[in-house]
């Protein structure tokens, strides 16, 4: 089980309109034992499936993860396989061990304008977890596994065109946006198309040498709670009142 760990705040934000939050370690601890299990129900089912051996079954996995940030979309793109059924059958898990730090539902509602869900991890998973940690009614739109599409092609993170298509669809430009999450690469491409970009390492341990030398990591934080230290609203420069020019009639 991967456990919080508290680091100072660092980096700035603007205060955006939207934000897009990740679900695993960065809501919650993502338990090693829960997603160890997620990890033998998928080499089983890439056995059953492509009738590779065990060890094969765990390398593709895993090759996939680090190609794609998903394993699914691999088996999808060049195996045919439906990643519904393949999410289903494999996140078939006990979740009652997953666990968060602090007030995180104060944490969530707390911050200012629109909040998303926007996760990879398949719907009857992902709501077992909000509804375990009383999250369920914190956004106003959810991104689950299963809304990860663009032109009916699947798009899971870390997919630009998935990205832009959240943004267009709740007519906010992407610097007026900010992505939460604990995955670097997620973050990165967020950053290339100008969104704003918040670290949550709090579970994931990220390094302080490594945030230092990512030029796409805006701010990084160890909670959601410590989003508003890392937070600043620009000020409106007032409008300077130009003084009315009177003609003088007599000239």
């Amino acid at each position: 089980m991967s456990t919080f760990k508290y680091y100072p705040p660092g980096g700035k934000i603007r205060q955006p309109k939207l934000w897009l939050i990740d679900m695993d370690d960065t809501l919650y601890s993502a338990s090693a034992g829960m997603f160890h299990d997620i990890h033998v129900l998928m080499d089983a089912y890439i056995v059953r499936t492509l009738g590779l051996s065990a060890e094969k079954a765990n390398d593709l996995r895993k090759a996939y993860w680090r190609r794609y940030g998903v394993t699914y979309y691999g088996l999808w793109l060049h195996h045919g396989i439906d990643p519904h059924d393949f999410l289903t059958q494999t996140h078939k898990v006990d979740t009652s061990s997953i666990h968060t730090q602090g007030k995180m539902r104060e944490a969530v509602m707390s911050l200012p304008g629109q909040k998303i869900l926007f996760t990879n991890a398949p719907e009857s998973f992902a709501h077992q977890v909000l509804q375990r940690l009383h999250l369920n009614d914190c956004f106003t739109d959810q991104y689950m596994a299963e809304s990860m599409k663009v032109f009916n092609q699947w798009r899971p993170k870390p997919s630009a065109q998935m990205l832009r298509k959240v943004l267009t669809s709740h007519r906010v430009k992407p610097s007026q946006a900010c992505l939460i999450d604990d995955n670097l690469d997620n973050l990165r491409v967020a950053k290339s198309i100008g969104m704003q970009t918040v670290l949550c390492k709090g579970w994931h341990h990220h390094g302080l040498e490594v945030i230092r030398q990512n030029l796409y990591v805006d701010a990084f934080v160890a909670h959601i709670r410590d989003i508003h230290r890392v937070m600043y609203q620009e000020k409106k420069t007032p409008r300077k009142r130009s003084r009315p020019v009177f003609l003088n009639p007599y000239n």
